[in-house]
C-alpha cells in the first residue's frame, strides 16, 4: 500500500510490476519482507518474502513468496449460531527477471504459481506477467509505468487479470534525496474492480512520506479512501509503514515493510 502498484519498489519484490525489481548498477542483492494486517472481526493478514540479485550482465532476477488469508469467517447452518470457521487463504510464488533495455526503459517479466483454498475447494494455476517503467525522463524526472497482474493468456474471462498503470513527476527539488513528486494511478481488473486517484510523495534526506486519495468502483458503487505512509532510509535499509482508511464499517489496514540492499 505504500506506493502505487505499478511503481511499487518496496520491499523490492516486483510483486505488482516485474520491472520494479531491477537493481541499479553497483547493487548486488536486495532482501525484503512485508506484513499486512487489519483489525476487524474478519482478520485480514498477509506476508511477503523476497530476494533479488543483479548479474554482471545488468539483469536482475528475483524470487518472492506471498501469502494472504482471512480469518473469522464463521460457518452457519439453519440459524446464525456459528458451528466453525470457513478457511480462506491464497499463496503466490513468483520468479521474476528485469533489466534496462535502453536508457530510461526497464522491462520485466514474471512467472507465477498461485494456490488458493476456500472452504473445501482448492486449486492452483500458472500465470505470466509483463511490466515496463519509463524512468528518469528529461522533463521533471517523470516516470510512466504499466504492468499486468495474474494474466493467463486465453483465460482472461475466467481469471480476470488486472492492468496496472501510474505516472508521476518531480514538482520540487533536483535530486532523489530531496524532492517532492505528484502523480496519478489507475488500476483495472477485467470485468471487475476499478481504482484510480492522485498521490503525492516527498523525501528529505532519510525521511520519506506519501499520501494518496483513491476512488474505487465495485459493482457500480464508488468507495473513497485514503492511504498514507512513512519511510526511513538508513544506510542500506528502508523501513516503512503504511495505513489505509477502513470503509463500510471496517477498521484500517496497516502494512509494514523492511528491505536491505547489499553492494
Amino acid at each position: 500500500m505504500y506506493e502505487p502498484p505499478a511503481l511499487a519498489s518496496e520491499p523490492g519484490a516486483g510483486l505488482w510490476n516485474p520491472a520494479t525489481i531491477a537493481l541499479r548498477a553497483g547493487e548486488r542483492y536486495r532482501f525484503g519482507v512485508a506484513s499486512l494486517s487489519a483489525g476487524s472481526a474478519q482478520g485480514v493478514d498477509g506476508q511477503l518474502l523476497s530476494v533479488a540479485a543483479r548479474r554482471s550482465s545488468g539483469a536482475t532476477f528475483g524470487l518472492s513468496v506471498a501469502r494472504a488469508a482471512i480469518g473469522g469467517l464463521v460457518r452457519t447452518d439453519t440459524d446464525p449460531q456459528a458451528i466453525g470457521e470457513v478457511p480462506y487463504a491464497t499463496w503466490l510464488v513468483s520468479v521474476t527477471g528485469a533489466r534496462e533495455l535502453v536508457p530510461h526503459l526497464t522491462v520485466g517479466t514474471a512467472l507465477r504459481w498461485r494456490y488458493g483454498r476456500l472452504d473445501q475447494a482448492s486449486g492452483d494455476a500458472l500465470a505470466a506477467d509483463f511490466g515496463a517503467v519509463l524512468h528518469d525522463l528529461p522533463w521533471r524526472n517523470a516516470r510512466v509505468a504499466v504492468s499486468s497482474f495474474l494474466w493467463r493468456p486465453g483465460r482472461e474471462i475466467d481469471d480476470r487479470p488486472a492492468l496496472l498503470s501510474a505516472v508521476d513527476l518531480r514538482v520540487v527539488g533536483h535530486e532523489t534525496e530531496r524532492e517532492m513528486r505528484a502523480g496519478f494511478s489507475y488500476d483495472n481488473v477485467n470485468r471487475g474492480a476499478e481504482e484510480s486517484g492522485p498521490f503525492v510523495s516527498g523525501r528529505r534526506d532519510r525521511v520519506e512520506a506519501r499520501f494518496g486519495y483513491l476512488r474505487s468502483h465495485v459493482g457500480g458503487e464508488p468507495v473513497n479512501r485514503l492511504r498514507s505512509g512513512l519511510a526511513l532510509h538508513y544506510t542500506r535499509f528502508v523501513v516503512a509503514i503504511a495505513r489505509e482508511e477502513g470503509v463500510s464499517g471496517l477498521g484500517p489496514i496497516y502494512q509494514f515493510t523492511l528491505s536491505s540492499v547489499l553492494k
